[in-house]
């Protein structure tokens, strides 16, 4: 067992931060180069808010450790065999 003095703080997210207005989802739209019709861009303005609590709720400032890449253990080339 490990034990550690480090007490881990609550997940970061941007959860707190208010919601964004239709006018500034045009503006990303524009932004990202999408010239889409008015009814598809009421469509994307009427369904935003809900991706946006999504993405916002997902923890940020990760240690680096969670990174899968850094528990892979790549076999060498010597240790697979090659249809010997």
């Amino acid at each position: 067992m490990i034990r550690s003095f480090v007490k881990p703080s609550p997940p970061q997210t941007l959860k707190d931060l208010p919601a964004s207005t239709p006018d500034d989802i045009r503006q990303l739209a524009r932004l990202a180069g999408l010239n889409l019709p008015p009814p598809i861009m009421d469509e994307l303005c009427k369904s935003y808010p809900a991706f946006e609590a999504m993405v916002r709720r997902l923890p940020r400032a990760r240690p680096r450790f969670d990174d899968p890449a850094h528990h892979l253990v790549a076999p060498s080339r010597h240790d697979s065999p090659r249809g010997s």
